[in-house]
């Protein structure tokens, strides 16, 4: 029996999402996962339909402690958008705000985002499409000041309808260099299983982009629904803690106050 968690779950404190924490800690008790990590979304590009100004951090930071009393695997954390591109916004809203986790991504890139397949027309080619999102990844994680990187190849997930051409094998160079800097700094790897939802049907990254991290030699992962909707909350926990197991990872990646704790991928019986 694993020992689920999930990292990646927005509430209606993010722009795009409608479940409430409460929600969320119902299905939680029914599906015996252990841990939440909530990942509001904290945006700061100019055109964005809810900037960073609207994450209520105050009334954020209330529910959270108030539903830590009756379920305590609750996790405050953020998913910053492109952090790196907006360094000086980005660390001064952050001073003074206490959050268990930051994850972080690349869902905008000169105006458009990799989530719809109208990102790819800007670029002549597909794999230059891809080879754009690589390198913000790059100096996404090259930035560092998170602890998370979400999603790391999710260029694929819609991507997957129009290039059949994408694999790990294909752009090695730059995800390897990628995963590098992860390392290095220490930043934990995410198994997001949205992907599975999506046209990619695999995890994002896939099992061979994580066994590349682990060959590596990193050690850290989260796992997460990145759900938006209750319906979707926990969907894929299986297939991405199944990946885990495959590859022989005994060990996933929860936190507390920035601090990663490693607890038992199967639970103890």
């Amino acid at each position: 029996m694993y020992n689920f968690t999930d990292l990646h779950l927005h509430t209606a404190f993010s722009w795009d999402a409608q479940q409430t924490i409460e929600e969320l800690k119902t299905k939680a008790f029914n599906e015996d996962v252990n841990f939440l990590g909530l990942t509001e979304h904290l945006d700061f590009h100019n055109n964005h339909k809810q900037s960073y100004l609207h994450l209520d951090y105050p009334a954020y930071t209330k529910a959270v402690e108030s539903a830590k009393r009756d379920f305590p695997g609750f996790i405050k954390g953020v998913e910053a958008g492109e952090p790196h591109m907006h360094r000086e916004l980005y660390e001064k809203w952050m001073k003074g705000k206490e959050f268990d986790f930051i994850a972080a991504s690349v869902h905008w890139i000169d105006g458009a985002t990799p989530v719809f397949e109208e990102y790819f027309k800007k670029y002549p080619s597909f794999d230059d499409a891809y080879k754009k999102y690589f390198e913000e990844i790059y100096n996404l994680v090259n930035y560092g000041n998170f602890d998370v990187a979400a999603h790391l190849t999710l260029v694929h997930r819609q991507g997957a309808r129009l290039y059949r051409e994408y694999s790990y094998e294909k752009y090695k160079k730059e995800i390897d260099d990628i995963l590098k800097v992860m390392i290095k700094k220490d930043i934990s790897l995410e198994i997001n299983c949205s992907g599975i939802r999506f046209p990619a049907k695999a995890l994002i990254p896939d099992e061979r982009v994580i066994k590349a991290y682990i060959d590596l030699g990193g050690n850290s992962f989260t796992v997460g629904s990145d759900s938006h909707s209750i319906t979707n909350t926990f969907f894929g926990l299986g297939e991405g803690y199944g990946a885990l197991e495959r590859l022989g990872v005994e060990e996933i990646t929860v936190y507390e106050k920035r601090k990663k704790i490693k607890i038992p991928l199967i639970k103890e019986t």
